[in-house]
């Protein structure tokens, strides 16, 4: 019979959003198990995970998303970010409702 080798966490993921206009929101983010949703996050909100791989394929690599579409408005902004051990992998700051971030896309504005 042959073993698999045990799966272990490699990478410290941290999602981060904040905004100075929103006190509350949704957000999405992926962890070890999955799909996880928060109801009514108050900002600023940040969460440190262990991940097997930050920057892997959409599903199981580090995702975060932030809808505010109800309280949504022109210079309403929110950011949202992820790092890896430290490192900046994807931030974006939007005012429209919505704001994604993926491991595997790196996006900075």
């Amino acid at each position: 019979m042959v073993q698999m080798p045990l799966a272990h966490a490699t990478d410290t993921v941290t999602y981060e959003v904040v905004s100075d206009s929103i006190s509350l929101m949704n957000v999405e983010y992926v962890d070890q198990t999955g799909r996880k949703l928060l109801r009514d996050v108050p900002l600023p909100w940040r969460l440190d995970i262990p991940l097997d791989n930050a920057d892997g394929p959409t599903g199981r690599g580090a995702q975060v998303r932030a809808d505010w579409r109800p309280t949504a408005g022109s210079g309403r902004w929110v950011v949202v970010s992820i790092y890896s051990d430290g490192k900046l992998l994807c931030k974006s700051a939007i005012d429209v409702g919505n704001a994604t971030c993926y491991g595997n896309t790196p996006y900075i504005n």
